[in-house]
């Protein structure tokens, strides 16, 4: 992406440009145009860009988030004039949703939701090495000269909550096998995170060639085979031995959250192929060693399928609130810490606030 500064331009630069800037438009005018739109699902998420400054999220649909609710309680507790604005879109707009973005004196920066997350790490100005690895990132920083520079907390928050899960069962997580059914955005984060924190990954994938790209990297990455990859026919044989099933599937032109992750999910989703997969997902379900961790990080209004089916079988869940808690510590810190610095305010003040905000919620 490319920084447009006035000062010191030659009239002509500045006429050219002029035209440039009537191609992109600003953020309230994508608003206005239908291209954005702000979230009304998530919980205080603010009706208005009217304000000092901002950091923004962006997602492929409107859903009920957690980011808004816990960076927004923590910008009221800590006496911030700023909030958290989540926005939804059509992720093939993602340049000119950056571009407005980047262009907005208001914007310092913020989350990148599903359907954004393995786009727009190719669109910023900077990225950190282990994210462009993952080719994913959930969160973007305004640098100082104006610049955009993406990361990646997804991937640190689920392996905190699924270390926290496996020590119910007094289990550790290094050394435990992890099947991961999904090689998207948040399939890359979760997986380079899992591989880093010593667990052996297999990555299941409709699309399996994604699925060997993702394990390729990470095997490079680390210099060692630490994942595997496959299809979906997989997925019975694989998930027997391991200690974790982590589903990261999510498709807002299809009615995935009607779908058991663990079933056979064929395309154009009918009643009948709905059926179908539900009834093989509890094949599989009612199958699996009863200490095998049944885990969707996608967050829904209530149960996903995969979290809902799970329960029948008495299996143990885990969903996405945990993962963005703490991920969400992590994003609300890059994003806003010089602001937070300059007024004495720790990280571990940041992570206090939001985790009584979670239990709350």
């Amino acid at each position: 992406m490319i920084n447009i500064k006035e000062k010191g331009k030659p009239s002509s630069a500045k006429a050219l440009e002029g035209k440039e800037e009537e191609k992109i438009m600003n953020i309230e005018r994508l608003i206005k145009s239908g291209l954005l739109s702000i979230g009304e699902r998530a919980q205080n998420n603010p009706k208005t860009l009217e304000m000092p400054n901002f950091n923004l999220g962006i997602a492929n649909k409107d859903y009920p988030a957690m980011t808004p609710f816990l960076w927004n309680k923590a910008f009221e507790k800590l006496g911030f004039d700023r909030r958290n604005v989540r926005l939804f879109g059509d992720p093939a707009n993602i340049s000119q949703i950056l571009q407005a973005f980047q262009r907005d004196r208001r914007y310092i920066g913020g989350d990148v939701g599903v359907g954004f997350k393995d786009k727009a790490w190719q669109l910023v100005d900077e990225i950190d090495p282990l994210a462009k690895m993952m080719q994913a990132i959930n969160v973007i920083v305004k640098l100082p000269d104006g610049r955009l520079k993406g990361y990646n907390t997804d991937g640190l928050g689920y392996v905190a909550s699924l270390k926290d899960k496996l020590l119910d069962q007094g289990k550790d997580l290094p050394g435990q096998k992890i099947v991961i059914l999904g090689a998207g955005g948040t399939g890359n984060a979760i997986a380079f995170a899992l591989a880093e924190a010593g667990t052996k990954v297999v990555i299941l994938n409709r699309t399996v060639e994604k699925a060997k790209d993702l394990a390729q990297r990470i095997n490079s990455y680390f210099g060692k085979e630490l994942a595997q990859a496959g299809g979906r026919d997989l997925v019975k044989q694989e998930v027997m031995a391991a200690a974790a099933v982590v589903s990261v599937l999510d498709d807002p032109k299809a009615s995935l959250d009607k779908c058991c992750a663990l079933g056979e999910i064929n395309y154009p989703l009918t009643k009948t192929e709905l059926e179908e997969n539900l009834a093989d997902a509890r094949e599989v379900l009612a199958s699996l060693p009863k200490n095998v961790i049944v885990s969707d990080v996608m967050l829904r209004e209530g149960d996903t399928a995969t979290i809902a089916e799970a329960k029948k079988y008495g299996l143990p869940t885990l969903d996405g609130r945990p993962m963005v808690l703490n991920q969400a510590i992590e994003a609300f810190w890059l994003v806003n810490q010089e602001g937070l610095k300059a007024k004495g305010i720790s990280k571990e003040q940041v992570a206090e606030i939001m985790t009584k905000a979670s239990e709350q919620k």
